[in-house]
């Protein structure tokens, strides 16, 4: 069983981070770190290095967490969670949101309503400070 993390590397996807890793030592599960490009882009601000994903495997399996990082740059972000969650080890999904205006909503979407409406499994949605 697990507990998967859609990771950005910005304020958003630590407290994510910090939510994921809370909830899986304290239920004991392993935590899987996904990393996804944005539009088979290589080069986009969300995706991140691998001394990144590094860096945050270290301080989880520090905690006592089994933790492994994914990078999946196949698929847009919101498509490869949706689709993780629907493995059979998937417990819970966690990610990182942020506030927009009903105006951007209508006209960009919103990734993690789509998230939260799609995923077969429960879904914690985490606000930075």
């Amino acid at each position: 069983m697990s507990i998967i993390l859609g990771y950005v590397p910005n304020e958003r996807g630590e407290a994510a981070y910090a939510k994921a890793l809370s909830l899986a030592a304290e239920l004991g599960q392993e935590l899987v770190i996904m990393n996804t490009s944005a539009r088979h882009s290589h080069v986009d601000p969300m995706l991140a290095t691998e001394s990144t994903l590094d860096d945050l495997v270290h301080r989880a399996t520090a905690a006592g967490v089994p933790t492994r990082a994914e990078h999946n740059t196949d698929m847009d972000g919101p498509d490869a969670l949706i689709e993780a969650s629907h493995a059979a080890d998937a417990d819970m999904l966690v990610i990182g949101i942020r506030k927009r205006s009903q105006v951007g909503k209508l006209l960009l979407g919103s990734d993690a309503q789509r998230i939260l409406l799609e995923a077969s499994c429960p879904v914690v949605a985490v606000k930075a400070h």
